[in-house]
Protein backbone atom coordinates (compact mmCIF):
# COMPACT_ATOMS: atom_id res chain seq x y z
CA UNK A 1 0.00 0.00 0.00
CA UNK A 2 2.75 2.42 1.00
CA UNK A 3 4.67 1.63 -2.18
CA UNK A 4 1.55 2.38 -4.25
CA UNK A 5 1.14 5.75 -2.55
CA UNK A 6 4.77 6.59 -3.29
CA UNK A 7 4.40 5.59 -6.92
CA UNK A 8 1.22 7.65 -7.34
CA UNK A 9 2.90 10.64 -5.68
CA UNK A 10 5.92 10.54 -8.00
CA UNK A 11 3.79 9.99 -11.12
CA UNK A 12 1.46 12.85 -10.14
CA UNK A 13 4.39 15.17 -9.38
CA UNK A 14 6.21 14.54 -12.64
CA UNK A 15 3.05 14.49 -14.77
CA UNK A 16 1.87 17.80 -13.32
CA UNK A 17 5.28 19.35 -13.98
CA UNK A 18 5.25 18.02 -17.53
CA UNK A 19 1.77 19.37 -18.33
CA UNK A 20 2.57 22.77 -16.80
CA UNK A 21 5.81 23.14 -18.76
CA UNK A 22 4.16 21.86 -21.95
CA UNK A 23 1.65 24.70 -21.70
CA UNK A 24 4.40 27.21 -20.97
CA UNK A 25 6.36 26.05 -24.04
CA UNK A 26 3.30 25.60 -26.31
CA UNK A 27 4.26 28.54 -28.59
CA UNK A 28 7.57 26.77 -29.36
CA UNK A 29 6.41 23.85 -31.50
CA UNK A 30 8.05 20.51 -30.63
CA UNK A 31 10.12 22.05 -27.83
CA UNK A 32 9.12 20.59 -24.47
CA UNK A 33 10.49 19.18 -21.22
CA UNK A 34 8.31 16.06 -21.33
CA UNK A 35 10.90 13.86 -23.04
CA UNK A 36 13.72 14.90 -20.70
CA UNK A 37 11.60 14.45 -17.56
CA UNK A 38 10.29 11.03 -18.64
CA UNK A 39 13.86 9.91 -19.44
CA UNK A 40 15.18 11.26 -16.11
CA UNK A 41 12.37 9.74 -14.05
CA UNK A 42 12.98 6.30 -15.58
CA UNK A 43 16.71 6.63 -14.90
CA UNK A 44 16.04 7.62 -11.28
CA UNK A 45 13.05 5.42 -10.42
CA UNK A 46 13.02 2.59 -12.96
CA UNK A 47 11.14 1.78 -16.14
CA UNK A 48 7.76 1.12 -14.53
CA UNK A 49 7.44 4.57 -12.95
CA UNK A 50 8.95 6.22 -16.03
CA UNK A 51 6.39 4.48 -18.23
CA UNK A 52 3.53 5.49 -15.90
CA UNK A 53 4.68 9.10 -16.16
CA UNK A 54 5.00 8.88 -19.95
CA UNK A 55 1.52 7.36 -20.37
CA UNK A 56 -0.20 9.65 -17.86
CA UNK A 57 1.32 12.90 -19.11
CA UNK A 58 0.85 12.06 -22.80
CA UNK A 59 -2.71 10.87 -22.19
CA UNK A 60 -3.64 14.11 -20.40
CA UNK A 61 -1.83 16.25 -22.98
CA UNK A 62 -3.68 14.43 -25.78
CA UNK A 63 -6.94 15.87 -24.41
CA UNK A 64 -5.94 19.29 -23.01
CA UNK A 65 -3.34 20.35 -25.58
CA UNK A 66 -3.97 23.80 -27.08
CA UNK A 67 -3.33 22.18 -30.47
CA UNK A 68 -6.52 20.11 -30.11
CA UNK A 69 -7.50 16.59 -29.07
CA UNK A 70 -5.11 13.92 -30.38
CA UNK A 71 -7.89 11.42 -31.16
CA UNK A 72 -6.67 8.39 -33.08
CA UNK A 73 -3.08 9.67 -32.88
CA UNK A 74 -3.05 8.99 -29.15
CA UNK A 75 -1.58 5.45 -29.31
CA UNK A 76 1.26 6.67 -31.53
CA UNK A 77 2.02 9.57 -29.16
CA UNK A 78 1.93 7.42 -26.03
CA UNK A 79 3.94 4.61 -27.61
CA UNK A 80 6.59 7.08 -28.73
CA UNK A 81 6.83 8.65 -25.26
CA UNK A 82 7.27 5.27 -23.55
CA UNK A 83 10.42 4.93 -25.67
CA UNK A 84 12.00 7.73 -23.61
CA UNK A 85 11.24 5.78 -20.41
CA UNK A 86 12.85 2.68 -21.89
CA UNK A 87 15.91 4.71 -22.92
CA UNK A 88 16.21 6.22 -19.43
CA UNK A 89 16.04 2.81 -17.79
CA UNK A 90 18.58 1.36 -20.26
CA UNK A 91 20.94 4.28 -19.54
CA UNK A 92 20.68 3.56 -15.80
CA UNK A 93 21.72 -0.03 -16.48
CA UNK A 94 24.80 1.23 -18.33
CA UNK A 95 25.91 4.09 -16.08
CA UNK A 96 24.46 2.84 -12.80
CA UNK A 97 23.89 4.87 -9.69
CA UNK A 98 23.23 8.61 -9.95
CA UNK A 99 25.90 9.06 -7.28
CA UNK A 100 28.48 8.38 -10.01
CA UNK A 101 27.06 11.12 -12.22
CA UNK A 102 28.06 14.76 -12.25
CA UNK A 103 25.86 17.60 -13.38
CA UNK A 104 28.39 18.44 -16.10
CA UNK A 105 30.73 15.87 -17.63
CA UNK A 106 31.39 14.09 -20.91
CA UNK A 107 28.28 11.98 -20.20
CA UNK A 108 26.12 15.05 -20.87
CA UNK A 109 26.71 14.61 -24.59
CA UNK A 110 25.63 10.96 -24.39
CA UNK A 111 22.40 11.90 -22.62
CA UNK A 112 21.72 14.54 -25.26
CA UNK A 113 22.45 12.11 -28.09
CA UNK A 114 20.18 9.43 -26.62
CA UNK A 115 17.30 11.89 -26.30
CA UNK A 116 17.87 13.21 -29.84
CA UNK A 117 17.77 9.65 -31.23
CA UNK A 118 14.56 8.92 -29.30
CA UNK A 119 13.08 12.18 -30.62
CA UNK A 120 13.90 11.10 -34.19
CA UNK A 121 12.17 7.73 -33.66
CA UNK A 122 9.19 9.48 -32.01
CA UNK A 123 8.87 11.89 -34.96
CA UNK A 124 9.30 9.15 -37.56
CA UNK A 125 6.67 6.98 -35.88
CA UNK A 126 4.13 9.77 -35.35
CA UNK A 127 4.56 10.97 -38.94
CA UNK A 128 3.71 7.45 -40.10
CA UNK A 129 0.64 7.53 -37.86
CA UNK A 130 -0.38 10.92 -39.24
CA UNK A 131 0.03 9.59 -42.77
CA UNK A 132 -2.07 6.52 -42.04
CA UNK A 133 -4.89 8.60 -40.57
CA UNK A 134 -4.69 10.99 -43.53
CA UNK A 135 -5.16 8.12 -45.96
CA UNK A 136 -1.58 7.51 -47.13
CA UNK A 137 -1.19 3.94 -48.36
CA UNK A 138 1.86 4.07 -50.61
CA UNK A 139 5.57 4.54 -49.95
CA UNK A 140 5.43 7.88 -51.75
CA UNK A 141 2.56 9.00 -49.54
CA UNK A 142 4.42 8.16 -46.33
CA UNK A 143 7.60 9.79 -47.63
CA UNK A 144 5.63 12.97 -48.31
CA UNK A 145 4.47 13.06 -44.70
CA UNK A 146 8.00 12.39 -43.41
CA UNK A 147 9.47 15.16 -45.59
CA UNK A 148 6.77 17.65 -44.62
CA UNK A 149 7.59 17.03 -40.96
CA UNK A 150 11.33 17.69 -41.27
CA UNK A 151 11.25 21.28 -39.91
CA UNK A 152 9.39 20.10 -36.79
CA UNK A 153 11.69 17.08 -36.46
CA UNK A 154 14.78 19.29 -36.49
CA UNK A 155 13.38 21.53 -33.76
CA UNK A 156 12.39 18.51 -31.67
CA UNK A 157 15.71 16.71 -31.99
CA UNK A 158 17.89 19.78 -31.41
CA UNK A 159 15.89 20.85 -28.36
CA UNK A 160 15.91 17.31 -26.94
CA UNK A 161 19.68 17.14 -27.44
CA UNK A 162 20.21 20.45 -25.64
CA UNK A 163 17.75 19.74 -22.82
CA UNK A 164 18.97 16.17 -22.44
CA UNK A 165 22.60 17.23 -22.26
CA UNK A 166 22.05 20.07 -19.80
CA UNK A 167 18.94 19.21 -17.79
CA UNK A 168 18.72 15.40 -17.58
CA UNK A 169 21.90 14.87 -15.50
CA UNK A 170 20.89 17.70 -13.15
CA UNK A 171 17.42 16.18 -12.57
CA UNK A 172 18.88 12.69 -12.03
CA UNK A 173 21.57 13.88 -9.61
CA UNK A 174 19.08 16.10 -7.75
CA UNK A 175 16.66 13.24 -7.14
CA UNK A 176 19.50 11.03 -5.94
CA UNK A 177 20.52 13.69 -3.42
CA UNK A 178 16.96 14.35 -2.25
CA UNK A 179 15.73 10.76 -1.99
CA UNK A 180 19.05 9.00 -1.34
CA UNK A 181 18.33 6.38 -4.00
CA UNK A 182 20.75 4.67 -6.30
CA UNK A 183 20.83 3.68 -9.91
CA UNK A 184 19.31 0.37 -10.93
CA UNK A 185 17.59 -0.38 -7.63
CA UNK A 186 15.99 2.98 -6.95
CA UNK A 187 13.26 3.11 -4.32
CA UNK A 188 11.24 6.28 -3.89
CA UNK A 189 11.35 7.48 -0.28
CA UNK A 190 8.15 8.31 1.55
CA UNK A 191 7.40 12.00 0.94
CA UNK A 192 5.87 12.43 4.38
CA UNK A 193 9.00 11.03 6.00
CA UNK A 194 11.16 13.36 3.96
CA UNK A 195 9.06 16.38 4.95
CA UNK A 196 9.07 15.46 8.63
CA UNK A 197 12.84 15.07 8.59
CA UNK A 198 13.17 18.52 7.02
CA UNK A 199 10.97 20.08 9.70
CA UNK A 200 7.96 22.43 9.25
Amino acid sequence: MQSSVRTISVVALFSSLIIATDYALAPALNVKLMDTLVFSSAYSFGFRIGAYIAITSELVWSFVSPYGVAGYMMPFLIGGEVLFALAGYAASRIWGSPKDLKEFSEKNLFFGAILAICAFVWDFETNIGTGLLAGARTLEGFLAWEISGIPFMIAHELSDFALGAVLAPIVIVYFYRVFGSSGKSVTVRDFSTMRSSEGP
